[in-house]
């Protein structure tokens, strides 16, 4: 009886402690919501939900009223509940937005209903509408922006996949609209960035982005002079500059003028330019052309030499020269940069996370430099500089490597290039700018022969840094073309030249999180299995190589004289063909180590993926169940006595 009444009086408080803890812990959202709304916890690596320095320098310093309006279609959240949470996650950062402007974002709320005039505004505004169903109903989710001379800017569409990106989409939609003056510069580039006919002439992402914050004017060869009214000039594997124009980037430049420069010892994009697509550039073309800009301003690339690395080497799959079937393989020619690769005291690669490089040239200061050439990105010391040929026609990754010899150096793949220069035409202006007496005075009286304020330009030793392929992938999305960034090359393209100019407005904001994020650890651990094996590999393989040209020069000695082998040689050639066989075997064997090796560690890893929080989970359950179970019969046992 006295056990009945104790199990009764437990299932009471029990019953009591779980409705006291329900209205405890509602009582505490509630309260926590109310007086902690602009507290936020962000525990992300890359502090994605954490308002950087250069939103909130903007947002305090806008003059006129921005209007921001977000349409979203409630039933938008039906489709899932990551839709639900993106769209909580948008609402509350344009809430902060307006609050840390102290008015100048003035947001508003709208749900565009089929036929409403909120669905008419959203339209007008440059919104889609996706499709929800099947009877065609429409749905809307982005967002559109006025300022008080009644531009206009927006984003048709706010993606999830673009959620790490959500506070530079909004920010730089604002940033436009506060400053509807856009830099002009122009772009001096023999790659096909305006698009192609193979293509439809769809211009490269990277056009699509710079348009966003500046006025572009797209330099021909034919040009004689650069446009007046620019301020950074971009030049992209240019292969050949007409001397007229080549004088006026140096004026340009001595007159205090900033340069964005892409070279490239082998720029494999050119195959889609021009009336040859198709046909590649020998090397060192692109590096040729402007020479002699860059011995004036103190810097030199080895022409025609690529930077190889194994470090950051790019995985390629590769037709095995023995078996045909595709093996992994390190492409020393393509970097996949991260970490530590970038300089942290330069704001231009200060937030880099990641960069693809293919076939990047390295840059020196020359002898007689007198400026200062500082490096933003670089190869780890495990590096060499081989020759661009081995690359030009049909590359063979596993050649590369066998050529590959370390110089235990690390090499400037971008830099930055700072300080007094002078000109490149120290004789004067060349004759091709002059044409009439008149004409002459004026050009030699205006003709600079040193800098008139320090120089500032910035190289990268790669073209195709800018390719599409290298740091982006598309979605078409309801006929608009989504972008999803998978490396931050654009994010470096755009900063230079915002940093340039002079402004730092969203130089912090771009490249921060990426939906493509690389497993380091993992990377590094199927790297030492392949090093494991890749060294026996080559010998077997040399071996096989050489037994082979043994047993033809045999051959071709009968087939030369006319005579039969003796019973020696024919014993030779058939120790040769055992021993060939015996390497093919040992061959076969290292290379299904090394699979088995790659296979066993991605195995692993799957395993303990799938596996090791449930079991975590489950231990602790049980370690707790037995506590319990130990305490209550603590319990009864004191009950009782």
């Amino acid at each position: 009886m006295f056990d009945k009444i104790k199990s009764s009086d437990r299932s009471v408080l029990a019953t009591i402690g779980i409705g006291l803890a329900i209205i405890f812990f509602l009582a505490f959202n509630a309260i926590v919501n109310n007086i902690f709304t602009a507290n936020r916890l962000d525990l992300t690596q890359d502090e994605l939900f954490t308002l950087s320095d250069g939103t909130k320098d903007l947002l305090s310093n806008i003059d006129e009223p921005v209007d921001v309006r977000l349409y979203y279609s409630r039933k938008f959240s039906e489709i899932g509940p990551d839709i639900a949470r993106h769209a909580t996650r948008v609402i509350e950062l344009l809430e902060e937005y307006e609050r840390l402007s102290r008015g100048k974002v003035r947001f508003k709320l709208f749900d565009p209903e089929p036929f409403s005039p909120e669905e008419d505004l959203a339209v007008s505004d440059g919104l889609q509408g996706l499709p929800f169903d099947q009877s065609g109903e429409l749905v809307y989710f982005g967002v559109a922006g006025t300022n008080s001379t009644d531009d206009k800017d927006s984003i048709s569409y706010l993606s999830p996949e673009r959620a790490p990106f959500l506070e530079y989409d909004l920010t730089r939609l604002i940033h436009n609209l506060a400053n509807p003056e856009k830099t002009k510069i122009a772009i001096f580039s023999d790659l096909p960035l305006q698009g192609t006919r193979f293509d439809n002439y769809k211009p490269w992402l990277i056009i699509d982005g710079m348009k966003q914050f500046f006025d572009i004017e797209f330099i021909e060869r034919s040009d004689k002079t650069l446009p007046d009214d620019i301020e950074v000039l971009v030049i992209a594997a240019v292969h050949t500059i007409n001397t007229s124009l080549l004088y006026s980037i140096d004026q340009f430049v001595l007159n205090g003028g900033r340069v964005l420069a892409f070279v490239d010892p082998f720029a494999e994009s050119m195959a889609l330019a021009g009336p040859q697509a198709g046909q590649l550039p020998p090397p060192g073309v692109g590096i040729s052309a402007v020479e002699p800009l860059f011995k004036a301003w103190g810097v030199e690339m080895p022409a025609g030499k690529f930077v190889a690395n194994t470090d950051d080497a790019v995985r390629v799959g590769f037709p095995d020269p023995e078996s045909g079937q595709q093996v992994a393989v390190d492409y020393v020619s393509w970097l996949n940069l991260v970490g530590d690769r970038f300089a942290k005291k330069d704001t231009v690669s200060s937030q880099l996370q990641r960069i693809v490089m293919t076939s990047a040239g390295a840059f020196m200061s020359r002898k007689d430099a007198t400026t200062t050439l500082e490096p933003l990105i670089y190869t780890s010391n495990n590096s060499d500089l081989m020759d661009a040929f081995d690359i030009a026609q049909q590359p063979n990754p596993i050649a590369l490597i066998e050529k590959f010899e370390s110089k235990n150096k690390s090499y400037s793949l971008a830099a930055r290039v700072t300080g007094k220069i002078g000109t490149a035409f120290p004789d004067g202006p060349p004759k091709e700018v002059l044409n009439s007496d008149e004409k002459n005075e004026k050009v030699k009286k205006a003709h600079l022969s040193s800098s008139v304020s320090p120089f500032n330009a910035i190289l990268v030793g790669d073209a195709d840094f800018l390719a599409d392929r290298n740091w982006a992938r598309v979605r078409e999305m309801g006929g608009q073309r989504l972008t999803i960034p998978t490396a931050s090359n654009a994010d470096f393209a755009i900063n230079a030249i915002d940093n340039l100019r002079g402004s730092q407005a969203l130089v912090g904001l771009r490249g921060r999180g990426f939906s493509v994020r690389p497993f380091e650890v993992i990377s590094e651990m199927r790297q030492k299995a392949d090093d494991k094996y890749r060294n026996k590999e080559q010998e077997l393989l040399n071996s096989i190589s050489d037994i082979e040209k043994n047993i033809k020069n045999i051959q071709r000695e009968e087939k030369s004289t006319g005579v039969l082998m003796t019973a020696a040689q024919q014993e030779q050639v058939d120790n040769f063909r055992i021993k060939m066989l015996e390497s093919r075997r040992d061959l076969r064997k290292v290379q299904r180590s090394l699979r088995n090796d790659v296979e066993t560690l991605e195995n692993r890893i799957r395993i303990i993926n799938i596996w090791a929080v449930p079991i975590v989970v489950a231990i602790i359950s049980i370690l707790l169940a037995l506590v319990r179970k130990f305490r209550r019969a603590q319990f009864y046992k004191s009950a009782i006595h």
